[in-house]
């Protein structure tokens, strides 16, 4: 459960957002509503988060390429990020940037843009960026129609230099819906929100040759598992870890893959230190395709709140979530084939926070018991 203070912060949040479309509409009652334009044929989308935050917009790119069919969609994403989403069908080009080159070029940038595209949608510029920033950005750039989101939190600009805004709300939305939201203000929406992510042959045949030296086989029924947390209060014990995947080794007679990044190696040791039984560490030995492929040659995934639960759920891969400090109401995989363990009942949760003076209890609480029961339901 959510505590008072989360539900008073939440609740001053959405009057901000509130305050800042009332204001917007009152500007628009002396400068005209603008109209979308009739001729859309290059589009440019901002999204400058991570990679869930990216999977996460993949549904409203399919509704922009179905709305306008025949434009070219580009998107700017930071550096890391382009390989989320090489490979997908409703996208022409990536262009790529970050907060240096923001601080650095921003006429450069403006430059580089103007006159290149009809329409603009901001979606997340990054809270070391900001709205205010981004929005000018396309101004600047001479982008005749410009819409965004503005769910954002207090002191965040609302994105003053947009033509449209989401409409508030006080409902607690999926990122997906509220993504959607922003281009269902010039009448784009879709009914196929299914999230994508592409791997490669050579990702794929790298990630199967990797196994093969493990010892794994085709046949191998496959559980990968993503322990390590992107912050503290999305972290589950791993003793607990090493001890469920002993016994889906037991029961299942399963291969387990821990899967991760660099920094990620030493602590899914520390995990397989503790095993009887033998897993696989891939952090470390993946790039983001090769990633995306052990999740897609995994039978199973079990993740923390992070973003392994959003490439499972994008490549249609079962998946068991732990849920502690997130909120699964916005974050869970997107996808019928999922379990979430949330603790919701028994102490806080949705703190949205870093750091915990409650011991982590929304993450402590979860059982062994809570992830073999939920990997039933798949193998």
């Amino acid at each position: 459960m959510e505590t008072f203070t989360k539900k008073l912060s939440n609740l001053m949040r959405i009057m901000i957002w509130y305050g800042d479309y009332a204001l917007f509409n009152i500007l628009n009652i002396f400068t005209g509503k603008k109209r979308v334009p009739k001729s859309v044929r290059n589009i440019l989308v901002v999204e400058l988060l991570y990679i869930g935050d990216v999977i996460a917009i993949t549904p409203t790119l399919r509704a922009l390429k179905q709305k306008f069919h025949i434009a070219n969609i580009d998107i700017m994403l930071r550096p890391s990020m382009k390989a989320v989403l090489t490979g997908n069908p409703n996208i022409n080009n990536i262009l790529i940037y970050d907060k240096q080159d923001f601080d650095r070029s921003f006429n450069s940038i403006t430059k580089e843009l103007s006159g290149k595209y009809d329409l603009a949608v901001l979606l997340h510029p990054g809270v070391d960026i900001g709205n205010y920033k981004a929005s000018k950005l396309l101004k600047k750039a001479k982008i005749p129609f410009r819409i965004g989101c503005t769910k954002v939190g207090f002191l965040e600009g609302k994105g003053f230099f947009l033509h449209r805004k989401t409409k508030p709300t006080f409902k607690t939305k999926h990122k997906v819906e509220d993504n959607l939201d922003v281009i269902r203000t010039i009448g784009a929406d879709t009914v196929d929100k299914h999230l994508e992510v592409y791997t490669t042959k050579p990702a794929e045949k790298y990630i199967n040759d990797l196994l093969k030296k493990e010892k794994i086989t085709k046949k191998d029924i496959v559980i990968g598992i993503h322990a390590a947390p992107q912050h503290k209060t999305h972290e589950w014990s791993v003793e607990k870890f090493a001890r469920v995947a002993d016994e889906l080794v037991k029961k299942y007679e399963a291969k387990i893959i821990f899967t991760g990044v660099q920094k990620d190696k030493d602590y899914n040791q520390r995990i397989i230190n503790l095993m009887e039984n033998h897993a696989v560490n891939l952090a470390g030995k993946t790039d983001m395709k090769q990633f995306f492929a052990a999740i897609k040659r995994a039978n199973l995934t079990i993740s923390v709140d992070t973003s392994a639960m959003h490439v499972a759920a994008a490549l249609n891969k079962p998946i068991i979530a732990l849920f502690g400090a997130g909120n699964p109401r916005i974050w869970k995989p997107y996808t019928q084939k999922s379990a979430i363990i949330f603790k919701e009942n028994k102490t806080c949760t949705s703190c949205m926070k870093h750091t915990c003076n409650k011991k982590f209890d929304c993450m402590r609480l979860i059982t062994e018991s809570d992830i073999l029961n939920a990997v039933e339901k798949f193998i």
